[in-house]
């Protein structure tokens, strides 16, 4: 009755087995189709040492074939401990030569092997010499399934638990191994232990999810010199990391955060960890701001189209960083309904943002801006469609050159010439004459983008060289054309206009402009 006290022990720590399907299984041992005999005898074995009491509360009542299947699987369970106890009782030496020899001589399968193995191992009783007989004998016949059996034990507090790792690389543990390793690893206490387990799992290639939950557990744990050695490990890409806990290392250890952390947390996908990041554009440190930014564009978080447009509109030192990042990820639908007004940072954002970063998809929706009631919007249109060289757009222009709004005629005339360079010489000359001087202003912009030799033609008449507008305007093209356009001014003018004044305006150009 060995089995039966063995048993009882086991069973208060095993599941509770249901004792109506155990009576099925019994009963299919007298079932005519072999496989169905095959297959309840392989459950029973699966339910382990605790189906042992209901099996010899069983048996009295079988007979023939069923009892002997009965036998069999009570023989086959009690199998590890009846060898358990004759190893670990005995002498060291002569367990391992008598367990050696049974497998040599095929009495022993290798899953008999490996329960039996298994049991001494994990025996309270064995000592570290019954325990490495056990793992020869493992290695010399290629038993692998004791790797859990090596797994339990590298969880226990056990200064000798280094060799066990040894051990289970030179068994080369199955890929169902995984699983049981990352679990285990973030509650080792022993640095080395940990580290070389975790190598031994990546190896296994399991799946994304454990990895990445034995990663985290790690990040988020105590043991400072594993975090960081895995940190440096992430920023190689040896591991899958998941972003929150991550994110949750980049909050408590800033020291940390240039080496360690930015790179990995940039490498890791979003995953169920989009609002985490975005809250990182609300925070007042700017390495979070920084970071929000490069990992929206690095994971192309669409999310945080948003986010960007409104740091570029709000934050000047920020925006050209924000904008490579929505040049990066290539929003151009979203941009596309902020123009019409449908959410987002605002129509006139909306605008300059398409019109800064030459989405020429845009094109349709700010040319129908235009029109728009408010002249603020006009105008941003109007400078954003000459950027864009929205051609379309020529005739809406030519009729905001008339604009009530001083604002919407500049714009409209600098971006008319910007379209249609010198076909627009015309229009820009006649802005010339304008009362208003923003509108003047814009023409003398624009000069450089017409027809020159039309404009010289024209600012160098007598009537027109009398207005204090056309002899800026000369000297501004002048800076801007260089020697050339120097020597063709001064052929026109003669003694028309005086040098001196004329070098006056150029100089003070050439200042607001730095030359």
């Amino acid at each position: 009755m060995l089995h039966l006290v063995m048993a009882a022990v086991l069973l208060q720590q095993a599941p509770k087995i249901d004792e109506k399907r155990v009576q099925e299984l019994v009963e299919k041992f007298g079932d005519e189709a072999i496989a169905e005999r095959e297959a309840a005898v392989a459950e029973l074995l699966a339910m382990g040492e605790a189906v042992l009491p209901l099996l010899d509360k069983v048996k009295g009542a079988a007979t023939g074939e069923a009892k002997a299947r009965i036998e069999k699987v009570i023989g086959e369970l009690t199998l590890p401990a009846r060898w358990a106890k004759e190893v670990i009782d005995g002498d060291p030496s002569q367990g391992f030569q008598r367990l050696d020899q049974a497998l040599r001589n095929k009495e022993l399968d290798r899953t008999q092997a490996g329960r039996i193995l298994s049991a001494v191992l994990l025996s309270e009783a064995s000592t570290p010499e019954h325990r490495n007989y056990m793992i020869q004998i493992a290695e010399r016949h290629r038993v692998r399934d004791i790797w859990p059996a090596l797994v339990q034990l590298l969880g226990r507090d056990d200064p000798g638990n280094e060799n066990f790792v040894y051990n289970l690389q030179r068994l080369r543990p199955p890929k169902e191994a995984a699983p049981a390793l990352l679990k285990l690893i973030p509650k080792i206490q022993n640095y080395n232990i940990s580290y070389q387990l975790l190598e031994i799992a990546r190896n296994l290639k399991p799946e994304r999810a454990a990895m990445e939950a034995c990663i985290g557990a790690i990040l988020e744990g105590d043991d400072e010199n594993m975090r960081n050695n895995v940190l440096n490990s992430l920023r190689q890409g040896r591991y899958p990391a998941p972003l929150r806990s991550l994110l949750k290392c980049w909050r408590s250890n800033p020291s940390l955060r240039p080496h360690l952390i930015r790179e990995p947390i940039l490498a890791s996908p979003p995953g169920d960890a989009v609002a985490d990041v975005l809250d990182l554009f609300k925070s007042a440190d700017p390495d979070d701001v920084q970071l929000a930014i490069d990992y929206v564009a690095r994971q192309k978080v669409a999310a945080g189209a948003g986010a960007l447009a409104k740091l570029a509109e709000e934050s000047p030192e920020l925006r050209p960083r924000a904008l490579l990042a929505l040049k990066t990820l290539r929003c151009v639908e979203e941009v596309r309904k902020w123009i019409a007004g449908q959410g987002g940072p605002g129509r006139r954002a909306a605008i300059a943002l398409a019109g800064e970063l030459a989405w020429a998809e845009t094109g349709p929706e700010i040319a129908r801006c235009l029109d728009d009631p408010d002249p603020a919007v006009r105008k941003d249109a109007a400078v954003a469609v000459g950027a864009m060289k929205v051609a379309e757009a020529a005739p809406k222009l030519e009729a905001l050159i008339k604009d009530g709004d001083s604002g919407v005629r500049r714009a409209a005339v600098l971006s008319l010439a910007a379209l249609q360079g010198k076909g627009a010489t015309k229009t820009v000359l006649a802005q010339m004459r304008s009362e208003n001087a923003d509108v003047q202003a814009a023409a003398v912009e624009a000069l450089p983008l017409v027809d020159a030799e039309l404009a010289l033609a024209e600012l160098t008449t007598e009537e027109a060289l009398g207005r204090p507008i056309t002899r800026y305007a000369l000297a501004f093209m002048i800076v801007k054309g260089g020697q050339a356009t120097l020597h063709r001014v001064m052929a026109r003018i003669g003694t028309k206009l005086s040098v001196d004044d004329l070098n006056g305006l150029v100089r003070l150009i050439q200042t607001t402009q730095g030359k």
